[in-house]
């Protein structure tokens, strides 16, 4: 029987700004973790993202009330308009690509420091 290698994957810190990683696919492979931080409820968004993502509803006011394992591997994050992420709270979020803002305006956002740690909005 044949061993299989290993597929060996680029770091998230290693990717140049830009750049996106190639997103795995196939049954062997976690789905990427996606966060809905604020809102009250996740219906619509659920079943849009359930056969590629995992959904973490945070319910968050400010990100000292979201959970440490979605601060450390949430890859996109989404977003209403109750919970503002300033670079301080962007600095938290460890592999975060992609910040998604449900409804008008980015007011809530820190446009600049986002753009900076190479996060898409």
């Amino acid at each position: 029987m044949d061993k299989k290698k290993p597929v060996k994957r680029p770091r998230m810190d290693t990717i140049p700004i830009g750049a996106r990683a190639p997103i795995p696919n196939g049954p062997m492979h976690t789905r990427p973790l996606v966060a809905l931080l604020d809102g009250r409820d996740c219906s619509v968004e659920m079943p849009i993202l359930k056969d590629v993502a995992t959904v973490a509803f945070c319910d968050a006011q400010s990100t000292q009330e979201i959970h440490e394992k979605v601060l450390n591997e949430a890859v996109g994050a989404l977003m209403w308009h109750t919970i503002t992420l300033t670079k301080e709270d962007l600095d938290k979020f460890k592999a975060l690509r992609i910040i998604v803002r449900i409804g008008s305006g980015v007011d809530n956002i820190d446009i600049k420091a986002a753009g900076e740690l190479g996060e898409i909005f």
